[in-house]
C-alpha cells in the first residue's frame, strides 16, 4: 500500500476521494499547523488515515503564516511512518506556497521521491528565479536585490541608485512574497523614506510594469504538458490591495490570446526547470502588446480560484496531479462544467453597513468571511480577505460582461460616520 502525505490543507478542500479508481491502495496522512488544520471541509476528513495537527512555524502567525507546518514536528511523524512503510511507496505532496520549501526539505532529509529543495527554490526565491529566465532570453521586469543596510546609511541616494536601474515607479516585494503581502509602490524619495526601517524579510525591487495580468495554470508530465489555461485578472495586487474585487477569469479556448500565453509560460518553466505537476504563472500584457513574466509558482492557483478551474474545464486537476505525483489514477470529473471565474471580496477599514451582492446576468455565490455590525481593518494581504464568490453561465459572453462589471461592484457598504472619521 502506498502512504501519501498531504503537507497543509490548501489545495486539497476540492480533491475528490470519490474518483480515486483504487482508493485502498493508498492511506492518506494529512499534517496541518494548527491554525490551518479547520480549514479542511468536514467532508473530507473520512477519507484520511489520519490527520496530525502540528504546531504553526511561527508564533502569533499572520494570516499569510497560519498554514506553515513546524519542520521538526513534521520530521518526526514522516521518520514514524516510515517504520511501517517503504521508502519507495512514500510520497509528500503540497500545493501551498508557504510550506513549498519545507516539503521540498522533507523529501530531501529522507530521500524520498518528487522535487528536492533545490529544485523548488528558484521558484520561491524571486530573484534567483529572475536571473534564470533573463538567461533563456524572457522578459522579466528589472530588478535586484534591496540591501536594509544601504538602505539605513543613506536612503536618498539608495533611492537615486534603484531608480537610475530600474525607473519610476517601483516595487519593493519580499523575495518570497505571497498573496500580495507586503508589496510597497514606490514613487518617490517621500514614499522611500516612509518605509519601515526594518521590513522583517528580504525584499527585492523591481520595475512597474503597466498593463493587464494574466495567470497561466499549466499540470505537465514529464516535460511534456497535459493540460494548460489561462485567465484574465480584473485589477492588480495594488487595485486590489486599495479595496477593488480581486477577480479573474479562465479565458475561452478560442481565444488567440491563449496559445500565445502558453507558449510563453512553457518557455519559462523550462528555464526553470520543469517540474511534474501543477505550476501557476503570472505574466504582464502591456499596452505595446509584450510579454512579461512577473513569477511562476511550483502549485495551482490559490483561494476560490482552484475548485473555479476545475469546473470552467470540466477536469479534476487535483486528482490529476496527485495521479502524477503518486501512480494512483482518478476517473474523469463527474459534475457538470460550466463556464465559472471566482473573485476576493477586499476589507476596507470601517463598521459594516450591508453586505451586498453584485447584480449580474449570471448566478453567483457569495461566501462571506464577515457580518453586518462587525469592524473591520484594511488588509494589504490577500488571504485576510471578507470572502470569496463563484459566477457561472453556460454563456461565455455573458459570463464576460459580468466579470468587466465587477469593476464597479462595491462588495460592502460601510456606516457614514465611521466613513467620515476615516477622512
Amino acid at each position: 500500500m502506498k502512504t501519501a502525505i498531504i503537507i497543509s490543507t490548501r489545495g486539497y478542500g476540492v480533491f475528490d476521494f470519490t474518483l480515486l479508481k483504487q482508493p485502498n491502495s493508498v492511506r492518506i496522512i494529512g499534517i496541518f499547523a494548527e491554525p490551518d488544520a479547520s480549514n479542511l471541509p468536514y467532508e473530507q476528513l473520512p477519507h484520511f488515515h489520519r490527520i496530525h495537527v502540528v504546531p504553526c512555524a511561527v508564533k502569533n502567525p499572520s494570516t499569510l503564516q497560519s498554514a506553515l507546518v513546524d519542520f521538526e514536528s513534521a520530521y518526526d511523524i514522516i521518520a514514524t511512518t516510515l517504520e511501517t512503510t517503504a521508502l519507495e511507496d512514500l510520497t509528500i505532496h503540497c500545493h501551498d506556497e508557504q510550506n513549498m520549501l519545507l516539503a521540498a526539505k522533507l523529501r530531501s532529509s529522507f530521500g524520498i521521491g518528487g522535487p528536492n529543495y533545490e529544485a523548488i527554490l528558484p521558484y520561491r526565491d524571486k530573484c534567483m528565479m529572475k536571473e534564470k529566465l533573463q538567461a533563456r532570453d524572457i522578459r522579466v521586469p528589472r530588478f535586484g536585490r534591496f540591501l536594509p543596510d544601504r538602505f539605513r546609511r543613506g536612503a536618498a541616494a539608495y533611492f537615486d541608485v534603484i531608480a537610475s536601474e530600474v525607473g519610476l515607479p517601483f516595487i519593493l516585494k519580499p523575495v518570497d512574497s505571497v498573496g500580495a503581502e507586503g508589496i510597497h509602490k514606490i514613487g518617490s524619495l517621500r514614499d522611500f523614506k516612509n518605509l519601515p526601517g526594518e521590513l522583517g524579510r528580504q525584499y527585492a525591487y523591481e520595475e512597474y510594469i503597466g498593463g493587464t495580468i494574466f495567470s497561466v495554470n499549466i499540470v505537465s508530465r514529464k516535460g511534456h504538458t497535459l493540460f494548460g489555461g489561462v485567465s484574465e485578472h480584473l485589477v492588480n495586487a495594488f487595485d486590489a490591495q486599495a479595496g477593488k474585487v480581486n477577480a479573474d477569469i479562465n479565458l475561452h479556448e478560442k481565444d488567440p490570446r491563449v496559445p500565445r500565453m502558453l507558449a510563453f509560460a512553457e518557455q519559462a518553466l523550462d528555464a526553470l526547470g520543469r517540474l511534474e505537476g501543477g505550476a501557476h504563472l503570472e505574466l504582464f500584457l502591456t499596452e505595446r502588446d509584450e510579454l512579461v513574466l512577473l513569477e511562476v509558482a511550483a502549485h495551482f492557483k490559490g483561494m476560490a480560484g482552484l475548485a473555479a478551474m476545475e469546473r470552467n474545464y470540466g477536469i479534476a486537476l487535483v486528482n490529476l496531479v496527485f495521479e502524477i505525483e503518486t501512480g494512483i489514477e482518478s476517473l474523469p470529473y463527474q459534475r457538470e462544467q460550466t463556464y465559472c471565474f471566482d473573485g476576493v471580496l477586499p476589507k476596507k477599514s470601517g463598521e459594516i453597513d450591508a453586505l451586498n451582492t453584485p447584480a449580474l446576468e449570471s448566478q453567483v455565490k457569495m461566501n462571506w468571511k464577515v457580518a453586518k455590525g462587525e469592524r473591520l481593518r484594511q488588509s494589504t494581504s490577500l488571504m485576510a480577505n471578507a470572502g470569496t464568490f463563484l459566477v457561472w453561465n453556460k454563456d461565455y459572453d455573458a459570463l464576460y460582461r459580468d466579470f468587466k462589471r465587477l469593476g464597479s461592484y462595491e462588495p460592502i457598504s460601510y456606516k457614514a460616520e465611521v466613513a467620515q472619521s476615516l477622512l
